[in-house]
C-alpha cells in the first residue's frame, strides 16, 4: 500500500519538475517584447457582453530579425478596458507591445480582410472598404501570414 502512494508521489514530482523545466525553456511563452507599426485595420468586433477583438495588419520588428515581419495582429480585451488608442495605430514608429504568436489563426494574405487605415473610425463599418496599405512588397494572396496576440496585462 506503501509503495503505491509512493509511486504516485514520484511521478507528480516528475511532472511538475518536467513542466518547470520546459515552461523555462520556452522564453515566449507569456509574450515577447516588440515593436509594432500598424499598416491597416482588418476588423473591430465590439459587444456589451465579454470580449472585443480587434484585428489588424501589422509590422513586427523582432529583436532576432533581419527585418520586419508582415502580421496579422489580434488585440482581444475586456468590455471594461479601453482599445489601443488611436496615437499608438497612426504612430509612424509604432509603438513597444508584448506580443504572443498564436499560429492557429494564421491565414494566407489573400482572406485578410482591410477595412480601414489604421485608427480610422469607417473601420467599424460592415461593409468592405478594401484599404490597401502602403507595404514595401505585397504578399501573394495565397501566402500565409503569421498570427500574434497582443498581450495585455
Amino acid at each position: 500500500m506503501i509503495s503505491v502512494s509512493l509511486t504516485r508521489i514520484a511521478a507528480v514530482v516528475v511532472f511538475i519538475a518536467i513542466s518547470t523545466t520546459t515552461a523555462k525553456a520556452w522564453p515566449h511563452r507569456h509574450g515577447q517584447k516588440v515593436r509594432v507599426q500598424f499598416l491597416a485595420t482588418s476588423t473591430l468586433i465590439r459587444g456589451t457582453w465579454g470580449q472585443n477583438e480587434d484585428t489588424y495588419l501589422a509590422e513586427l520588428h523582432l529583436t532576432h530579425s533581419d527585418g520586419p515581419i508582415l502580421v496579422r495582429l489580434i488585440d482581444a480585451y475586456p468590455n471594461e478596458v479601453p482599445p489601443l488608442s488611436r496615437a499608438v495605430l497612426v504612430s509612424d514608429d509604432g509603438a513597444v507591445l508584448l506580443v504572443k504568436r498564436d499560429a492557429e489563426c494564421d491565414l494566407p494574405f489573400g482572406r485578410i480582410l482591410l477595412r480601414a487605415a489604421p485608427g480610422d473610425p469607417m473601420a467599424i463599418l460592415l461593409d468592405k472598404l478594401q484599404y490597401e496599405p502602403r507595404i514595401r512588397e505585397m504578399p501573394a494572396p495565397s501566402a500565409s501570414v503569421q498570427c500574434y496576440r497582443i498581450v495585455r496585462r
